[in-house]
């Protein structure tokens, strides 16, 4: 084989591939750094435009599950507050009972009637009070709250005062008023028990509903984790590979450089 100075064709090559292997140990160098096999759309343009769109979807996903909890929070506030009226509600209708009894008098009548009125402010407080982030599920008339973007997923309250349970002309001074009342304090009872089941069917379909979101975001991370994430393993041994390459380029540049210095000192001689 011949020794030549310039051009030396095989000192070029090896040049060209010292480089080549640099630059792609640069990028294994960066990856195993990141732990991410995107790190810029020069990685894999149409890869990272997939993982974007999956990144995105779990972020609303997220956020709608974080919705749908406020909505069960606000569920369970109102069904406090029910809660609160119920035993109101039981009490009076004890108290009418009580009323009832035609060997009581006026004044005590009159004793279990103020007992019985402090019970329906009660109950009117209770609906004032009740209040969930400036929502108030009991004292608004009927509600449709939406819980998400497309206003598909909504809460429905109805209120619940002492007007809308009929409650308002009780009177427990009379025996023939304790015994009128009778009939409405079950129709009161009735329906703050249908506001509080269909409360908590709201709340169940919400938990199910948080269920199906909370999956749907799991399965897209891994979608995403599977486009955008490194396989470490695999990044490794193309890292050893390269700097194998590296080496060997290296030692083929020096190589060259010394064909040339010995052509040089033959030209000397």
């Amino acid at each position: 084989m011949g020794l030549r100075i310039d051009p030396n064709v095989n000192s070029l090559l090896a040049q060209r591939s010292v480089n080549q292997t640099s630059r792609r140990l640069q990028s294994n160098q960066e990856r195993l750094s990141s732990l991410l096999r995107i790190n810029q759309a020069a990685d894999d343009a149409a890869g990272l435009a997939i993982a974007e769109r999956f990144s995105s979807q779990v972020r609303e996903l997220q956020q709608e599950v974080s919705n749908f909890q406020s909505g069960i929070n606000l569920v369970e506030t109102a069904e406090g507050g029910l809660d609160v009226q119920s035993d109101a509600v039981s009490r009076i209708r004890e108290l009418a009972t009580q009323a009832s009894n035609g060997t009581l008098n006026d004044e005590q009548r009159a004793a279990i009637n103020t007992e019985a009125q402090q019970l329906l402010a009660g109950i009117n407080d209770a609906a004032k009070s009740t209040e969930f982030n400036g929502v108030n599920p009991l004292n608004n008339g009927t509600q449709e709250i939406a819980l998400d973007g497309e206003g598909s997923v909504e809460v429905e309250l109805q209120e619940s005062t002492v007007e809308s349970l009929g409650l308002e002309d009780i009177d427990l001074s009379t025996e023939e008023g304790a015994q009128a009342a009778l009939e409405s304090l079950d129709t009161a009872q009735t329906q703050i028990a249908s506001n509080r089941a269909n409360l908590g069917a709201q709340q169940n379909a919400l938990a199910a509903t948080i269920e199906e979101r909370s999956s749907n975001s799991i399965n897209l991370q891994e979608a995403e984790s599977r486009i955008r994430d490194l396989d470490v393993a695999r990044e490794v041994i193309e890292q050893t590979r390269n700097e194998v390459l590296l080496q060997g380029g290296v030692a083929a540049l020096v190589q060259g450089r010394t064909q040339s210095q010995t052509a040089l000192t033959l030209l000397g001689g």
